[in-house]
């Protein structure tokens, strides 16, 4: 998860654990990294090896490794010796935060040993007990949010002790020491996913961390955060599934914009909410067959909160000043005790006329027929054109029949689709 996260030519600091240095084994696709780290260590080698690290692109110090210290084998106190690229220097010059921030696309990838559903991280202690020092790990966050471009990310496992107790808590143990603010962190990643946080509600930021919290303990935290009000009484249990990661995509469309095709969330209902009310009129009558003026999150909820089996929601996501905005949902239902599914479509109206609803009707299609899905239906205004254009070129045999104003279509996607070009 975190891969996806750094950009080519991203300045790089990797904090002390094993978490953050296994992350540089996955960055072997990235091109002109850069590297501004206290510590240094072994899994840089084999990048700088490899051209992937080349600190070519670096804003200052180009062309050079910038460190403090160095822990490792001798392969890493080989490389170091007498190589011109690596260059040492002390801590207050390496984690002064307004020296890290001159690096654009800084990211800042540091361990924890919790976060509380507030985004509150402790990284140093276990309760009373003290496990380390800060380090450097608060300069480099700071430094990371104030880059142009840049990352803050936490990293940690999302349970510890076997299993037993979850890292995601309702609130930090007893004891233990906030090293970071809520306002320090913009990304926390477990091996469930990742949850944003910049600039999120504590609403927001519960049901991100909820939803990245190991499955058995996600209902516990939910009801938690529904006792101190940290989210609403009416937010549906979470069912003990893992969120599909595999059917994320990035697809690019007629005028070269990048979209991120994905399995909506719980923490996405205010983006939902947003989206609607982007639409004009015409859209939501298209979409809802006939006018709606409000869509509170109370409407919402059972629809961001979803099995991914029997119901599913692609979401088509961009990023625009660090903040992400929705532009289109994709979503099917299954009828129960059938193999057919009711389906739905809205692309915001600034992104329409790009082939974003055809993308996002195909991929939707092609999910459903993996989960055992063979016909998709659906009740469309006849004077829907757009919709019925998508489905017509989408290459399904279609059957319909009019009711009144509306269409009832039946697609088969058991069916090879004949693709239509127009």
């Amino acid at each position: 998860y975190v891969s996806d996260l750094v950009e080519n030519e991203s300045t790089l600091q990797i904090g002390i654990g094993s978490i953050p240095d296994a992350i540089l084994n996955y960055l072997v696709d990235k091109r002109d990294l850069g590297i501004h780290t206290e510590l240094l260590t072994e899994g840089v080698v084999s990048l700088v090896e490899e051209g992937v690290i080349t600190c070519a692109k670096k804003t200052i110090n180009r062309g050079k490794i910038i460190a403090s210290f160095a822990m490792g084998t001798r392969k890493l106190y080989d490389f170091i010796d007498n190589n011109p690229m690596v260059e040492f220097y002390p801590s207050d010059y390496v984690n002064n935060p307004f020296i890290i921030a001159q690096h654009d696309k800084m990211v800042a990838i540091n361990q924890a040993l919790e976060v509380d559903l507030t985004g509150q991280v402790c990284s140093d202690s276990l309760g009373y007990k003290f496990y380390s020092g800060l380090g450097g790990q608060a300069d480099f966050m700071r430094g990371a949010r104030l880059s142009r471009g840049g990352k803050a990310i936490t990293v940690l496992p999302s349970t510890a002790k076997d299993g037993r107790i979850s890292r995601i808590k309702d609130f930090l143990t007893k004891g233990a020491g906030v090293v970071l603010t809520r306002g320090d962190v913009d990304y926390v990643v477990t091996e469930y996913g990742v949850a944003y946080l910049r600039g999120k509600t504590i609403r927001e930021r519960a049901l991100a961390l909820i939803s990245i919290a190991h499955p058995k303990f996600r209902n516990r935290l939910l009801e938690w955060a529904k006792k101190y009000n940290y989210v609403p009484k009416e937010i549906m249990p979470f069912p003990e599934v893992e969120y599909p990661e595999e059917l994320k995509r990035y697809i690019t469309l007629k005028d070269g914009s990048r979209v991120l095709l994905r399995p909506i969330k719980p923490s996405d209902a205010t983006l939902k909410q947003h989206l609607f009310y982007a639409l004009s009129k015409e859209s939501v009558k298209r979409r809802f067959l006939g006018s709606l003026d409000l869509m509170p999150l109370k409407r919402i909820w059972p629809y961001v909160v979803i099995d991914y089996a029997n119901e599913m929601s692609i979401v088509g996501t961009v990023m625009e000043n660090d903040n992400e905005f929705m532009v289109a949902i994709g979503s099917y239902s299954r009828i129960p005790g059938t193999e057919k599914a009711e389906v739905s479509l809205i692309v915001r109206d600034d992104w329409q006329n790009k082939g974003l609803g055809t993308a996002l009707f195909n991929y939707l299609a092609e999910i459903a027929k993996s989960r055992g899905i063979k016909i998709f239906t659906g009740w469309i205004l006849v004077e829907n054109a757009k919709m019925m254009h998508i489905l017509k070129k989408s290459g399904y045999p279609m059957k319909y029949r009019v009711d009144g104003n509306l269409f009832y279509v039946e697609l088969d996607l058991t069916k090879t689709p004949v693709k239509k070009n127009a």
